[in-house]
């Protein structure tokens, strides 16, 4: 999580470059979780069996990078 401003200060320089760190790592994987969240399969409750939600989770993230042509 980020470090928060000490009360009547400021933030120092070393805390503004590892909250801007964090904020760019947070928003790339809040993003990715996005995109993963547009197969319903992965952004309803998962009803099939347990021992194959990795391969179908590896399924669907395989399906979207090969549609965002990466």
């Amino acid at each position: 999580t980020p470090r928060r401003k000490p009360p009547r200060q400021e933030r120092s320089t070393g805390d503004k470059v590892a909250n801007r760190s964090i904020s760019t790592l947070r928003a790339a994987v809040e993003r990715t979780i996005a995109h993963l969240k547009d197969w319903k399969i992965l952004a309803t409750r998962y009803r099939g069996p347990l021992t194959r939600f990795a391969l179908v989770a590896k399924t669907v993230t395989a399906l979207a990078f090969y549609k965002k042509d990466w």
